[in-house]
């Protein structure tokens, strides 16, 4: 599968297939008070708090950069961004945002020189992770995208598969990052899709053309489904959609 393509994923949007989710922000807000050492209302849970938000501010740093610069990140860097999300996770399992960060860095570490020959094993990783991410925060549109994201690169178009897609489209239809990834999944799948998806696929895509027209119609010209989108208000304006037969 090509991952050149993917759609960003929640701001600050480092990356198309790497952002940070909104808890991130938050556990990287409570790292900087905690290590100013005025904001001990953050460690609620003690010192695992500090651990994981540490480790969060490390991955959303690794992810913005791997997201502006091309060649300049080394596989130490991402292996000991890894083993603080590690230590994270082993101090406090339950916590959904540290699941989440795994997830997204072996989703991170596919692209990386070190990860080569070992694809699989690391989309794998990051299915696992994403899917106990979903268990302990079940109404996330970012896991159940994420999950459905790296569940495509697996070549895994299953039940669960559809489940994370369909998810994602119920609990986040107006989160623009989530509608990218839903748009590009489904037109993606089109021709297999559930004849009752896709309606779904289209009604985001409609919401989506709001903030992302530009990048709805990229995706749907690269897909092959543009006469569908083009039909609607905004993209209807669009150069790409006036020299589009139907």
């Amino acid at each position: 599968m090509d991952t050149a393509n993917r759609p960003k994923i929640k701001p600050p949007r480092p990356d198309v297939r790497f952002a940070a989710r909104p808890n991130g922000r938050w556990l990287a807000a409570c790292a900087a008070i905690l290590l100013t050492g005025a904001g001990y209302f953050c460690a609620h849970r003690g010192s695992s708090a500090l651990v994981v938000a540490n480790a969060a501010v490390l991955q959303i740093d690794l992810q913005t950069r791997a997201s502006r610069t091309v060649g300049t990140i080394e596989a130490r860097e991402v292996q000991a961004v890894g083993d603080a999300l590690h230590h994270a996770h082993n101090l406090d399992p339950s916590n959904p945002n540290t699941s989440e960060q795994l997830g997204s860095h072996y989703a991170l570490s596919v692209r990386d020189v070190y990860a080569a020959g070992n694809v699989s094993s690391h989309w794998a990783k990051a299915r696992q992770h994403y899917a106990s991410a979903v268990v302990m925060r079940p109404t996330s549109p970012y896991s159940w995208a994420n999950l459905a994201w790296t569940k495509f690169h697996l070549q895994q178009i299953d039940a669960e598969f559809y489940r994370a897609l369909d998810s994602a489209i119920r609990f986040g239809p107006w989160e623009p990052e989530v509608q990218l990834v839903v748009v590009d999944l489904g037109f993606a799948l089109w021709e297999q899709l559930p004849a009752d998806m896709r309606p779904k696929i289209l009604a985001i895509a409609r919401n989506g053309q709001r903030r992302f027209a530009t990048q709805i119609a990229a995706v749907a010209k690269q897909r092959g489904r543009l006469a569908d989108v083009c039909r609607f208000d905004k993209l209807a304006t669009m150069p790409v959609c006036k020299v589009t037969p139907g």
